[in-house]
């Protein structure tokens, strides 16, 4: 196939995804636009592979988030707009995978078809934390039992508290690493996606999104900016709730949760870079 081709095949491809993505309402307006941005470039300069891995976190992203999204909403605890992603939380989760995606493409080209591991280790490692994160996040809303601060496992706090933890959560972060790992791992297997490794992939979408997870549970209970509202009450993320300022009570409060996606899937891509050197 000439570049070409690949070129307006992707452009088609993603742009097809993308309407069938705001068709059922996984992403609004702006999150179209930055998830086209996203998918492209990754197409481009990763190849449909690489496309598909990312495919995969957004498809499962959203089946996770919409699942039982009623009594999620019941408890005042569902992602706004029924579920819609805007553009900060795509460019968040996607950021550093689309950067090591874009250096892959490039480097590749200058070194004459040299492969660079590195790159695609960095890759998966962020898409694998942020779905972990995500599908962590949506089913341990649905947890029985109240989340544990990871900072403090001893006490309890409220489901969707920043930096809570449950079991739950943890075993819907693992198959978040498990899907990428394994898709990336059989992609590889079949001569799919050009790499060294094979196996190697999953385990380090394991390691690497589990520990990216983490990152984003202990800066949730950390440093992001927490504040209460002042017309209900309710202790949130949002700088602004009821229509009303909220009132800022803890960490920082220009940390807000998009930002510390962005940090927990860097975070997650560098260690599976660092763990391309161990295998």
């Amino acid at each position: 196939m000439s570049i070409f081709v690949d070129i307006i095949l992707g452009l088609i491809i993603v742009g097809l995804f993308g309407v069938i993505s705001i068709k059922l309402k996984i992403v609004t307006i702006s999150g179209l636009i930055a998830g086209f941005i996203v998918g492209y470039i990754v197409w481009v300069f990763g190849g449909w592979p690489w496309f598909l891995l990312i495919l995969s976190f957004h498809l499962s992203a959203a089946l996770f988030t919409k699942f039982k999204y009623k009594r999620k909403e019941h408890k005042g605890l569902a992602q706004e707009k029924g579920g819609a992603r805007p553009w900060p939380n795509v460019f968040a989760n996607g950021g550093f995978p689309t950067i090591c995606a874009a250096l892959n493409g490039i480097l590749i080209l200058l070194a004459l078809g040299t492969l660079f591991d590195i790159f695609l280790c960095g890759f998966i490692g962020g898409v694998a934390t942020m779905t972990a994160d995500t599908i962590a996040t949506e089913t341990g809303l649905l947890s029985k039992t109240n989340p544990r601060l990871i900072t403090n496992l001893s006490k309890s706090v409220e489901p969707g508290t920043s930096g809570g933890i449950t079991i739950l959560g943890e075993l819907g972060a693992l198959t978040g690493t498990l899907i990428i790992g394994g898709l990336a791992w059989i992609l590889a297997g079949f001569g799919l996606l050009a790499s060294a490794f094979t196996y190697q992939l999953l385990l380090i979408a394991i390691v690497s999104g589990m520990l990216g997870c983490l990152v984003d549970s202990i800066f949730g209970a950390t440093i992001q900016g927490i504040f209460q509202c002042k017309v209900c009450e309710k202790i949130t993320e949002k700088a602004k709730h009821c229509g009303e300022k909220s009132t800022h009570i803890r960490g920082m409060a220009f940390f807000e949760n998009n930002i510390v996606n962005f940090v927990a899937a860097t975070c997650g891509g560098l260690i599976a870079m660092g763990l391309f050197f161990i295998f």
